[in-house]
């Protein structure tokens, strides 16, 4: 899962690097990022974070106390039902397209903004097929993690990546410039990046779905709204669906004020939340798909002990990433940016923007992955309703801090307020379900958390050291600067985590040596 997640994300930095070629940090690569973030926001809405957050569990559940018979009908029941409303959503969704960029658009008083704003509706329209793609796929992945098979949805983006990279760079060859206005009164351009762009996310679905050979799931047409299962999943989805509104909310304020701050500013932003969340990409989100399903069959067969113990051991493995991604961005944020954004219509004053935006967000990687296993482990226990509060005081303190923030900081506050927001979520998700369990073993927790965080140090230092002796700002020699960092980074890292880790199994043995070696002498002392 991690090899799979990895190329995913390392080929997204690379769509990244190809959209900022492309487009450059402007404002069509505003219109382009508010309409392509849009079927994702419906996504989560509809399907995303209201129902496939309880389809796993609930599959679990099926697999584990039905036949194979019962448990077919049930799941067929749910998958049925959430086609309808995909398709039904999807047609209301192009209806209300051009409503969408209203509201993101809405703080936005710049000469440019009636342009971006007719820009983005177009795409957005050709956009909507989208939010059904993602539907399935959300669908196909809780099917398959269901019944432990994790690695189709993990490669699956790679070839939604290398297909849009390539409308992109097509568009970029084609395109005399890159401009609002030149999109605008050339919509066959319009046509080239909507299309494809929603083409190539269709296509993870063609390479996912073979997977669902040999699950024995026997799929078929089965209308039944009051199906058991059904009803569980929307008894469930009454809560995550007040976490994913305050979610959106949330996310709407942060974009529209992201929006007024001037040309670029979002396109900015999106770049460097794609980069904040590569960590949990890679490998924090492998741990949450593989704790699921065992943290869904402990809570099923009532063994606390046991889900206690895997919770703890699942943020652990979290954090282990986390805490030593964060001190890497910290130091590298403006080499990295560098290095894949500043190239085409990108100019150096928006690789400054994004990278310090990173480096706010970096402040926030322990607290955003932790906090998103930890609402794992709730929807595992099937308790909607506490993720529900603790979603909605996390996004209170994002609306709050962003406010207070995004005046005096500009893009730096926004980013910085989705840090501290994450990071106050998990500290109260902690504290709650420590006491709702009764034990995660913290306290034996505290010795592997603190060779996490000395290794981090150490690795933090040789990394700054490589940066400060090789100082290129461009071409190879900034590749060789940020691939040699990072390299040197992972390998002190694991090789000061491997001696912190055994440095009190081997005092153990010398003080065990020492006590026999005086013992023997004590024995065969004359009198």
């Amino acid at each position: 899962m991690a090899i799979g997640t990895a190329l995913s994300r390392i080929t997204g930095l690379a769509r990244i690097f190809a959209l900022a070629y492309a487009l450059g940090i402007t404002s069509l690569a505003d219109a382009y990022n508010l309409a392509n973030v849009t079927p994702l926001i419906v996504h989560d809405l509809v399907i995303g974070g209201v129902l496939s957050a309880t389809f796993v569990p609930v599959f679990v559940e099926q697999f584990t106390k039905h036949n194979q018979k019962i448990a077919s009908e049930a799941i067929s029941s749910v998958v049925t039902l959430t086609v309808v409303i995909l398709l039904i959503a999807t047609g209301l969704f192009a209806l209300a397209a051009p409503l969408f960029i209203d509201l993101y658009t809405l703080a936005n008083h710049l000469p440019s903004a009636p342009t971006e704003r007719q820009v983005a509706i177009s795409l957005l329209v050709l956009f909507t097929p989208q939010l059904t793609f993602y539907g399935l796929m959300s669908i196909l992945t809780a099917l398959l993690n269901a019944r432990k098979r994790f690695a189709a949805p993990m490669y699956a983006p790679i070839v939604t990546n290398l297909l849009t990279i390539g409308i992109l760079l097509f568009y970029a060859k084609l395109a005399r410039h890159s401009s609002l206005i030149y999109l605008q009164k050339n919509y066959g351009y319009i046509l080239l990046l909507g299309i494809g762009s929603t083409l190539a996310v269709g296509a993870q679905i063609l390479v996912t779905l073979p997977s669902l050979r040999g699950l024995n799931l026997n799929l078929h047409w089965h209308w039944q709204p009051r199906n058991p299962a059904v009803l569980t999943i929307i008894r469930l989805s009454g809560w995550t669906f007040g976490f994913v509104i305050a979610n959106q909310l949330a996310l709407f304020i942060t974009l529209a004020l992201a929006d007024s701050l001037g040309a670029g500013t979002v396109a900015s932003y999106n770049y460097a939340y794609t980069f904040f969340q590569l960590p949990f990409g890679i490998i924090a989100i492998s741990i949450m798909t593989a704790m699921t399903p065992r943290l869904a069959e402990y809570w099923t067969k009532g063994n606390n002990r046991l889900f206690g113990h895997s919770t703890t051991l699942g943020l652990l493995s979290v954090l282990a990433l986390a805490i030593p991604a964060m001190v890497g961005y910290l130091i590298l944020a403006h080499p990295i940016v560098e290095l894949i954004l500043a190239h085409g219509a990108t100019k150096s004053a928006q690789v400054d923007s994004t990278s310090a935006a990173l480096k706010m967000l970096a402040l926030g990687i322990p607290g955003f992955c932790a906090y998103l296993y930890l609402i794992r482990v709730y929807q595992s226990m099937q308790d909607t309703r506490t993720a529900f509060y603790i979603y909605l005081f996390e996004n209170a303190m994002n609306i709050l801090f962003l406010f207070l923030l995004y005046g005096p900081l500009g893009i730096k506050g926004i980013a910085l307020s989705i840090s501290i927001a994450y990071t106050l979520g998990t500290i109260v998700a902690l504290l709650h379900l420590h006491y709702r369990i009764g034990n995660l073993y913290l306290l034996q927790a505290i010795k592997p958390l603190s060779h996490v965080i000395i290794s981090s140090i150490i690795m933090g230092f040789i990394v700054a050291l490589i940066t400060s002796l090789i100082t290129a700002q461009h071409g190879i020699l900034l590749l060789l600067r940020v691939g040699l960092a990072i390299l040197a980074g992972l390998a002190s890292f694991a090789l000061t985590a491997l001696i912190a880790a055994n440095v009190p199994y081997m005092l153990r043995h010398v003080v065990a040596l020492y006590k026999s070696t005086n013992t023997h002498r004590a024995l065969h002392r004359k009198p």
